[in-house]
């Protein structure tokens, strides 16, 4: 990381404690909220989902925002914000504010990822941005495999800590963000976007984006939230104990995995076979689901998972990559705003799962998540075939 600029530098570190913040409080916020509102887990659920819904969309203008003012104000913007959400949640009461409040937080997370991805391009010399998506997602994983073991530590001392920590972390990391110049100092001005009913416009009128997107929700689908259904499937298929030891397996080598390999792997993806590295990446994506569908012991359910983890070490590079690609200087961020409506896919997920485990045998779970993304990893190879083409 010491060769990149004290730009991509600092925005590298600022991730991964942002990362830290969300991590801290991800395993403990269903059962706080259930705690503190009265709720049962269906109605908390519904709440995240609402929630997760709604910033999604946000997210969209945020995106077409993040063109028109200076990223760095925005990011500095969103930190604030997750610091203040995370403190406000721990006075939860009012299930209209709290869904208000879990609604910003999540929102400021989307503007987050978005920002800083707009800013890493515009920084970046084409050839070095594959291995910087990639560091950065190696840090992502990095904070996930810390913070929720560090929350739940906390937790056991002082319930509410682990929320009032995060927001401090958030907090804290604006510090480093204001040490960043801003767009304007190094960069020459662009002309500004159009408004943002002309830009949705655009995004429309733009087949392969749509395309693409189509084809990342439903890849999404199968691995924005792979730890929930794994989690459904092994609680149907398993006794709780044995269920949470597999899981506690499997969430190790995914972490392991990613942080030993994601680096090196994303030096070798290519802006010209991007379809083909998404290919493969779906192909092992295939693979380990039906590895999951035949694995009965703790060995073969690991060995899926590496394969499974390989495939998710590719696409998710690959897809931001194949946006930058797609993107218009001056619409970089609107267009990482439509791509970021993928997201939904993750909120389907456990639906769609949870249906197919209660309506069928539990394996055929896997082979649906098998034909989804198998016809997701389509819907982008044959994005990245239009891309070719216009290039030629």
């Amino acid at each position: 990381m010491a060769t990149y600029s004290l730009v991509i530098r600092r925005l590298m570190i600022v991730s991964l404690t942002i990362v830290v913040s969300r991590a801290i409080t991800s395993p403990l916020l269903t059962l706080f909220l259930s705690d503190k509102l009265g709720l049962d887990q269906q109605d908390v659920g519904l709440l995240l989902g609402i929630a997760v819904f709604t910033a999604t969309l946000l997210a969209l203008y945020g995106g077409y925002i993040i063109d028109r003012l200076e990223k760095r104000r925005l990011l500095i913007l969103a930190m604030l914000s997750s610091a203040i959400g995370f403190v406000l949640l721990t006075f939860a009461e009012n299930l209209y504010l709290t869904t208000l409040t879990v609604v910003i937080t999540e929102t400021a997370s989307a503007l987050f990822l978005i920002g800083s991805k707009a800013i890493l391009s515009e920084n970046l010399p084409i050839g070095q941005r594959a291995k910087a998506f990639s560091l950065r997602y190696t840090l992502t994983n990095i904070g996930y495999a810390t913070g929720p073991m560090l929350g739940v530590v906390i937790a056991g001392v002082y319930p509410i800590a682990p929320f009032l920590i995060a927001g401090g972390i958030a907090f804290a990391s604006i510090f480093l963000m204001t040490g960043i110049p801003s767009d304007t100092a190094s960069k020459p001005a662009l002309a500004p976007p159009p408004s943002f009913l002309k830009t949705l416009k655009t995004l429309k009128n733009d087949r392969t984006l749509i395309m693409f997107t189509g084809g990342c929700l439903l890849s999404t689908v199968v691995h924005g939230r792979f730890t929930l259904y794994l989690s459904q499937y092994l609680l149907v298929t398993h006794d709780s104990k044995r269920a949470l030891q597999i899981m506690a397996a499997l969430l190790a080598c995914n972490a392991i995995t990613v942080i030993l390999l994601q680096y090196q792997i994303g030096r070798f993806l290519d802006r010209e076979k991007l379809r083909h590295w998404i290919a493969a990446g779906t192909g092992l994506f295939i693979l380990g689901l039906v590895g999951f569908s035949l694995a009965d012991d703790m060995l073969t359910w690991c060995v899926a998972m590496f394969i499974f983890t390989l495939g998710e070490m590719i696409i998710y590079p690959a897809e931001f990559l194949f946006v930058d690609t797609l993107a218009p200087e001056e619409l970089r961020g609107s267009y990482y705003g439509a791509q970021n409506l993928a997201a939904l896919g993750g909120a389907l997920s456990p639906v769609i799962c949870g249906y197919l485990l209660l309506h069928t045998p539990a394996p055929t779970m896997f082979y649906a998540l098998s034909a989804l993304t198998a016809m997701g990893g389509l819907l982008c190879y044959l994005s990245g075939r239009r891309v070719a083409v216009v290039q030629k």
